[in-house]
């Protein structure tokens, strides 16, 4: 029986230390795995912590050491600016567990609310001491002023997304810009002038770099840019359905690149049919973007873009990891290119369901 009176889960590490008659730091040891606290004293201490129900207190070591408590996943828009599908979401936790639930960390989760004094400032977690590290689950908005600031802190992260304003940050991504412009070169190349592209991520980097990698490819064919045949959709399936038939109701345009994410072949195919037109080499070339490899958007499209998001995004996750833990150090730069398949691909992508996203 202790000799201190407290109730069971009020103990301190300190009652834990003048109970034994050693000094805090020694428990300390014990609850960090650390040496120097012999086999019988070790095994006295944790007794005792799970007789009394010890639990530390995470916040007051935090405020001791300044060493932030948790690992944190923060999204740098919300979930009607970007086309996170479930599956995405539930495979980023499943990689933050890989590298670091392992070990015992704590994860936390910022959705980025757009309510209070800190609404949309995904850095928060940061400079309120709550995240030692940082992984930025999403694409970031042109005009970010954020993310200079966490990578001029020396906060260690690593943000899914590229900016312009900070060309050296710490980033695991796919090369948009290449796949808008591959996939208008191999349009271009089949005989196609007049070439529409619906895309997603209106005002975020993302976006930009697919309207370069566009605009890219008809300068160097001598095609004049046409801003009526770009058109930007938002996060639900009417959304796609309306911009597909915007852009195909245009009679002189032959071919459609989707670089929209949606992955939404249905919906795709109900706007040209509200236009009055037919995917197909025989009716509209279309190019559609995935996230998977050899999965088709549209079993009609000419050629497929495979953006190896989840792959790169687990390069950079674990590139993280190795410099949180002292296993590497340096920049974080990863940068995939995407994958142009211009073969018949049979398998048929299920639409995705969008995280937080109801009809």
């Amino acid at each position: 029986m202790p000799k201190i009176d407290k109730p069971r889960g009020e103990w301190t590490i300190h009652d834990i230390a003048r109970e034994l008659g050693v000094s805090a730091k020694t428990v300390s040891r014990v609850l960090n795995h650390k040496d120097g606290v012999g086999a019988e004293l070790r095994e006295r201490i944790q007794r005792l912590m799970a007789e009394v129900g010890y639990q530390p207190h995470l916040g007051a070591r935090s405020l001791r050491t300044r060493i932030s408590t948790c690992i944190g996943v923060t999204m740098p828009v919300g979930p009607e600016s970007a086309p996170l599908s479930q599956h995405f979401v539930l495979w980023i936790i499943e990689q933050i567990y890989a590298a670091f639930g392992r070990l015992g960390e704590y994860v936390c989760l910022d959705l980025n609310p757009r309510a209070g004094v800190d609404a949309g400032d995904y850095s928060r977690g940061i400079w309120q001491h709550l995240f030692k590290a940082c992984v930025i689950a999403g694409p970031l908005p042109v005009d970010d002023r954020i993310l200079r600031r966490i990578h001029d802190s020396g906060t260690r992260y690593v943000v899914f997304s590229r900016l312009d304003s900070v060309p050296e940050a710490n980033c695991a991504v796919v090369d948009y810009e290449r796949a808008a412009y591959e996939s208008t070169r191999f349009l271009i190349e089949r005989g196609h002038r007049r070439i529409a592209m619906l895309r997603s991520f209106e005002g975020l980097n993302p976006g930009l770099e697919r309207l370069r990698g566009y605009q890219r490819a008809l300068k160097e064919a001598g095609i004049p840019f046409d801003e009526r045949l770009i058109r930007s959709t938002g996060l639900s399936a009417e959304s796609v359905i309306a911009g597909t038939h915007f852009l195909l109701a245009q009679e002189e345009v032959t071919a459609l690149i989707d670089s929209s994410g949606m992955e939404d072949g249905e919906s795709l195919r109900e706007g040209a049919a509200r236009a009055g037109k037919r995917l197909g080499r025989e009716g509209i070339e279309l190019v559609a973007w995935s996230y998977q490899k050899d999965m088709a958007v549209c079993t009609e499209a000419s050629a497929h873009v495979w953006l190896p998001m989840r792959e790169s995004a687990r390069e950079g996750i674990m590139m993280l990891a190795d410099r949180i833990y002292g296993r590497a150090e340096g920049p974080i730069r990863v940068v995939y290119p995407p994958v142009l398949q211009d073969y018949p691909i049979g398998q048929l992508l299920p639409t995705p369901k969008r995280f937080f996203y109801q009809e």
